[in-house]
């Protein structure tokens, strides 16, 4: 079995391609600027804007990841083109977002849980919650303020959320693509506690010997920091969105999804930090 794995380049994607070629499976690696890999990958060309790269950037994959598109209104019909033009693609493997069930149906990307569910394909979704490696890899949600200004810039009071390592979702992956007993069949990947903001500020702070902070903006507070991005208007709508789910509580369950699928326990903030923000370690 060849797995083509969408924003292979990506904090999640390349994990996952990372996982897969561990366990010996061949992978094609799609991005829209693919680089150089090793032998058992096949780095190839991929824009879901551009429909003349689908087909040949697929090949002959019987099996693709999928990430989507999270702040498209017409994703959902713009995968179910792209899976209806990979006839050879028999398993889809979805990563969503924890809390994504509870969205109604025409909100984006619970509608391209549904596009999957009904597109004759076997499938799985995982639903991993907000990433740890946000903090140290994603500029315009934390990591540039962390890292100028020491500020974990986060409109959330004190809810909380059962944070995913990027690690335990590609081990998550790895499991539903690899082994039988898993079409039809939804995860919520979580990490093993669940935290505020400040707490994660707090363990940051004492691991990383800096004064970080938890900024707790205001929604237009909020929306200005993310328009400095130069971000389209529809990003910072996304990502408001997120906080106002975290607001509402629906971030903070914890699951032994993970645990279940892969025999081992998920990895938690402490570990997280003590890999990435001690000062010997940072990047």
């Amino acid at each position: 079995m060849t797995v083509w794995i969408e924003g292979a380049t990506g904090k999640a994607g390349r994990r996952v391609v990372d996982a897969l070629t561990a366990a010996g499976v061949p992978v094609r690696a799609a991005s829209r600027h693919p680089g150089e890999a090793p032998d058992s990958v096949t780095p190839v060309r991929f824009d879901w804007y551009d429909e003349t790269t689908w087909a040949a950037s697929v090949g002959g994959a019987e099996a693709v990841f999928l990430k989507g598109l999270d702040s498209d209104d017409n994703a959902a019909t713009i995968i179910t083109r792209f899976l209806e033009a990979a006839p050879a693609v028999q398993r889809v493997v979805l990563m969503s977002a924890a809390g994504v069930e509870q969205a109604p149906d025409h909100a984006a990307r619970r509608a391209v849980e549904l596009a999957v569910q009904n597109s004759g394909k076997r499938w799985t979704i995982l639903r991993p919650n907000w990433f740890l490696q946000n903090f140290n890899e994603d500029e315009w949600v934390f990591a540039r303020a962390l890292r100028e200004t020491n500020e974990l810039y986060a409109g959330s009071g004190k809810s909380r959320i059962s944070f995913t390592d990027t690690q335990d979702l590609a081990d998550a992956a790895v499991t539903v693509l690899t082994e039988a007993g898993h079409d039809g069949h939804a995860y919520t990947i979580t990490g093993p506690e669940s935290l505020t903001f400040g707490e994660v500020a707090k363990v940051l702070a004492k691991t990383s010997s800096r004064p970080i902070r938890h900024v707790d903006a205001t929604p237009a507070e909020h929306r200005k920091h993310f328009e400095k991005s130069g971000r389209p208007t529809a990003w910072v709508d996304h990502m408001l969105d997120l906080f106002k789910m975290v607001r509402a509580g629906v971030s903070a369950p914890i699951t032994n999804d993970f645990e279940q699928l892969t025999g081992k326990p998920s990895r938690t903030l402490a570990a997280y930090a003590e890999e990435t923000w001690r000062p010997t370690n940072q990047r």
